[in-house]
């Protein structure tokens, strides 16, 4: 019995053609496989980005920065639109993911000048910012879309660290 994927492929191959990068497809999916748990966040960034691009370390670097920036924006609208406890919070935060966005802005400086430990540490740094926002939003009812966003930085963090490690 054919997989949901291996379907899904073959309908969009019959669809809109075969891809001239298949190779590099199956290259990035290489890559998404060591990242375990957060293969399908890091098969998402790649084909949000250019598939014939083999800087797999930048493209997960941009991936997460891009998913920091929207974060931001929304603690943002939120440390302006809500009050009491959860404005402190998201007033805490603000702060917190506009400098995990720059180090992630650093790390990809980094990793283009091909400083593989810079790189790492300052995603770890990223991360480091990004964990003291989300401990102190426990507590609070967030809607689901807030907890997926959330959700997604954390995971981009984590594929771009992996995938600059290798």
């Amino acid at each position: 019995m054919a997989s949901f994927g291996g379907i899904c492929f073959l309908l969009a191959c019959l669809l809109f053609g075969t891809s001239s990068v298949q190779g590099d497809e199956s290259s990035y999916r290489d890559v998404c496989n060591k990242t375990g748990d957060s293969y399908y966040f890091c098969i998402d960034c790649f084909e949000e980005h250019q598939r014939n691009d083999l800087d797999y370390g930048g493209i997960s670097i941009t991936c997460a920065r891009d998913s920091t920036l929207v974060a931001h924006k929304t603690a943002l609208d939120y440390s302006n639109n809500s009050t009491g406890s959860f404005q402190d919070v998201m007033k805490f935060c603000e702060p917190k993911l506009d400098l995990a966005a720059k180090y992630l802005e650093a790390s990809l400086r980094a990793w283009r000048e091909q400083r593989k430990e810079d790189t790492v540490e300052f995603i770890d740094f990223c991360s480091s910012n990004f964990n003291s926002c989300t401990k102190r939003l426990s507590g609070f009812n967030f809607s689901i879309g807030f907890i997926r966003e959330f959700g997604t930085v954390r995971a981009r963090i984590e594929v771009a660290d992996i995938i600059v490690s290798l």
